[in-house]
């Protein structure tokens, strides 16, 4: 595959080269270049010292590149907000980066907090391809609807603005879209069917051709690891069952779901024993909610090892969320072996075989949610599910297998 796959060069565009957008815009990144593609990054934030990640390269600009998104996002103010809405109105100089690198084909990926204005990225002069992370780019700027639906026309009157007004930002930014991006040379990547569909259903990308790849995994790094290994490391006790909940920030952000996970756990208090909770992306809070159960917090995880020892610790990970639009932490914590309970709904639907690799809970129940943390660490063969997952994990998120489904798109759109 190599000696053709030189032959195209993409370039994928994201917010930064940190974080949980990062993370799966990288591993695309590396998988590409691990066939054999001349893949490149650029970025808007740069921490790394990667050569083939491209950013801000003086002083003056690395400074601009942080106070960016808290410019591009003063209009929320008028609405009592300050983010969590993607506008992009600031205007940037990126086209000039773009055209000299010169790539085949430009990938977007996760592009808010002012990274490409919806300007510049209507001018793209070559095929794009936009892997969606959320729906912020099929919406007026929310980066999830929560059961809106105006998404499907023109949005205005934006519950999340708290707006009543038909002509607030939303729309204002819905029609920028629709007006710089109607001859965009535009496929559309979701990595997953529930993603795919919003899009569909979208004003602004109904009518685009649209992929569904999931999203990359280096299944080489994410495996299963001595539990014993992890529980020493992160002090936790041996001869407790440990049920794993974690995200960027999961107990202040209501998309995660804490509070249903911890109903679900509250009700299993009286049943369950030996069981305690293991919370991951967050210290301690200073009043810490009661989830029934004996609780660590082991604080937020920079790097790989530290993460697959943890999944490899835990019996059962748990992802309550709302709304995903894939599941990252569902793929890694199969991938290391860890049965997953979730709801039947969203990314994890499509990561999570039901009964088989975990537990599916109808949404959004916590009674559902208990129901598959007591039958995994109570009724399920263990050892098998454990098999499975990793099995399943490999199969559909191998990094290489996952570059070269993009590879096959690129060609594609650049023939």
């Amino acid at each position: 595959m190599t000696d053709s796959a030189a032959d195209v060069q993409p370039l994928l565009v994201n917010a930064s080269d940190t974080g949980g957008s990062a993370t799966a815009t990288k591993r695309i990144h590396h998988g590409l270049r691990r066939i054999g593609v001349d893949s490149r990054m650029l970025v808007q934030e740069k921490s790394t010292d990667d050569p083939t990640i491209i950013g801000p390269e003086s002083t003056l600009g690395r400074a601009w590149s942080l106070a960016r998104p808290h410019v591009d996002m003063l209009p929320l103010r008028l609405y009592g907000q300050s983010s969590g809405f993607g506008i992009n109105w600031l205007p940037e100089r990126k086209l000039e980066r773009i055209r000299e690198v010169n790539p085949d084909v430009v990938h977007l990926n996760w592009v808010w907090r002012g990274t490409l204005s919806v300007r510049t990225i209507g001018r793209l002069d070559r095929p794009v391809v936009w892997r969606l992370p959320d729906m912020a780019a099929l919406t007026g700027g929310c980066h999830y609807a929560d059961g809106c639906d105006r998404f499907e026309e023109r949005c205005g009157s934006c519950p999340q603005l708290g707006s009543d007004s038909v002509f607030d930002l939303s729309r204002l930014t819905w029609h920028r879209k629709h007006r710089h991006w109607d001859d965009l040379d535009l496929t559309i990547v979701a990595p997953s069917t529930w993603l795919a569909d919003q899009a569909r259903r979208s004003s602004l990308f109904g009518d685009r051709r649209i992929e569904v790849i999931p999203n990359a995994l280096d299944t080489d790094t994410y495996r299963p690891r001595d539990p014993e290994l992890g529980r020493d490391f992160f002090d936790l006790p041996e001869d407790k069952r440990l049920v794993l909940f974690g995200a960027v920030d999961p107990m202040g952000d209501h998309r995660k779901g804490a509070d249903l996970l911890q109903d679900a756990l509250q009700s299993l208090s009286g049943e369950l024993e030996d069981v305690e909770l293991v919370v991951f992306g967050a210290n301690e809070p200073e009043d810490p909610p009661d989830f029934g159960f004996p609780t660590h917090y082991v604080g937020y995880l920079h790097d790989d090892p530290s993460l697959v020892l943890l999944y490899s610790a835990a019996d059962v990970m748990v992802v309550p969320s709302r709304y995903e639009g894939f599941g990252q932490t569902v793929s890694e914590a199969l991938a290391c072996g860890t049965p997953v309970v979730a709801f039947d709904a969203t990314g994890p639907k499509d990561i999570v075989d039901h009964r088989e690799t975990g537990w599916l809970a109808e949404p959004y129940e916590a009674d559902g949610l208990a129901s598959g943390i007591e039958w995994v660490l109570d009724v399920a063969d263990r050892t098998r599910m454990s098999t499975t997952a990793r099995d399943h994990a490999v199969e559909r998120y191998e990094q290489s297998k996952v570059a070269g489904a993009y590879l096959d798109l690129y060609r594609q759109q650049i023939i």
